[in-house]
């Protein structure tokens, strides 16, 4: 006779109540004080304080990212969302377009169906 086996505990990282997922913003800013600056860090921090819900601070770290890279689609990408959370359309749009333009060039198909949806849905329908 085979004795039942007790299912594991849930992991704490799968709990709901848990933190965003990915690396904390304060272990990202600890890497940006030791002087590890650059494209890939300012978007990981974007994302951190965009998942928090700190959209001022995300906005900032983006533009950096940008500014390391401006052709880094998924920051343009994420610039978009951030200025969308925000309340600013016009800015969402204009990197939305910009980082779709560099996506059809460099043949990144899925980010190109998306922006392309994004872009439609907040430009206004032209009369019939």
């Amino acid at each position: 006779m085979t004795t039942p086996t007790t299912p594991p505990a849930p992991s704490p990282s799968l709990s709901p109540s848990s933190s965003p997922p990915g690396p904390s913003p304060e272990a990202l800013e600890r890497m940006l004080a030791a002087g590890r600056d650059g494209a890939l860090l300012r978007m990981s921090l974007a994302l951190a304080y965009h998942r928090r819900e700190d959209p001022q601070t995300a906005l900032a770290h983006v533009e950096k990212a940008l500014a390391f890279d401006p052709d880094f689609t998924a920051a343009g990408r994420l610039h978009g969302l951030i200025a969308l959370a925000l309340g600013d359309n016009a800015t969402a749009e204009k990197a939305f377009a910009k980082a779709l333009d560099v996506a059809q060039r460099r043949g990144e198909l899925q980010l190109v169906k998306e922006l392309t949806v994004r872009l439609r849905r907040l430009r206004p329908a032209a009369p019939r």
